[in-house]
């Protein structure tokens, strides 16, 4: 009941970035159409790949596949989406951050509830339709879908959606001392986009890079759940897989503890 009564102060500000986000429809409709359009350069970008090889598996995926990875990893990245650097970067800008801190309530949690609303927001408005488009592919393809591995995708999403805030809650932090966030933002959102696999799976990379990057915190968040959900990681592998998220999650979780300790005592207010 206390944890109870501990979240219900921080859910006001789930449902007020939800709200925030369905009140502005044409700018979701403008960043959904970006990402679509990506998505099906994507597309072209593989089919001609495949068509251009003799070959009918590359690194493991068939082009069917393929196909279900660059869908699956997209709605992965969206559902994960917790980006809340920028709300720190701006509020430590234009000098609100000031007023947070003396509220009563705890400004991680705060921003963790934040980042909430905008994982509903995309669940409710893009991920069911599109989650559903998906499997309705993977059956059509393969023949079967797999109710337990649906879940164990679902409870990797959920990991991965930690493990992002964390890391973005750790990257905001950084505009206490630096503060023009923006390079700094473009910059590690192309590194993220690379070793996370959104771009390619990291099945193409070379094999040193793979054993490398199969350990950071950046493949736990999208890779993973992406080849649970394509049957690309069965038996022991998905133990070891999920706690390898539960790993990083923990690890940056205390990582971001400390840095805030560690930070908030040389915070300088810039705005009004």
């Amino acid at each position: 009941m206390r944890d109870i009564n501990g979240i219900r102060p921080y859910l006001p500000f789930t449902r007020n970035v939800f709200q925030r986000l369905i009140s502005y429809k044409a700018n979701a409709i403008l960043f959904m159409f970006g990402d679509f359009l990506m998505l099906a350069v994507t597309y072209y970008l593989w089919k001609a790949i495949y068509g251009s090889t003799i070959e009918t598996v590359l690194n493991g995926f068939t082009f069917n596949e393929m196909i279900i990875y660059l869908f699956i990893s997209f709605l992965t990245s969206v559902m994960i989406s917790v980006d809340i650097s920028y709300e720190i970067s701006r509020e430590v800008k234009d000098g609100s951050i000031a007023i947070n801190l003396v509220r009563p309530i705890n400004y991680e949690k705060r921003m963790f509830f934040q980042g909430l609303g905008n994982v509903l927001y995309n669940f409710v408005i893009i991920f069911i339709i599109a989650f559903s488009v998906t499997t309705f592919l993977f059956y059509k393809f393969f023949g079967y879908i797999s109710i337990l591995r649906i879940f164990i995708y679902f409870i990797s999403i959920i990991l991965g959606i930690i493990i992002n805030f964390y890391f973005s809650y750790i990257f905001g932090l950084i505009s206490f001392k630096i503060t023009n966030m923006w390079g700094l933002s473009q910059i590690m959102q192309a590194i993220i986009n690379l070793l996370s696999g959104t771009l390619i799976p990291i099945a193409f990379f070379p094999k040193w890079a793979q054993v490398i990057n199969n350990f950071l915190p950046f493949s736990s968040a999208i890779y993973t759940p992406s080849m649970i959900y394509l049957g690309k990681i069965n038996g022991m592998d998905i133990l070891f897989a999920l706690g390898l998220q539960l790993f990083w999650a923990i690890i940056l979780m205390i990582v971001g503890k400390k840095m805030w300790k560690c930070l908030i005592k040389s915070l300088t207010i810039l705005g009004g």
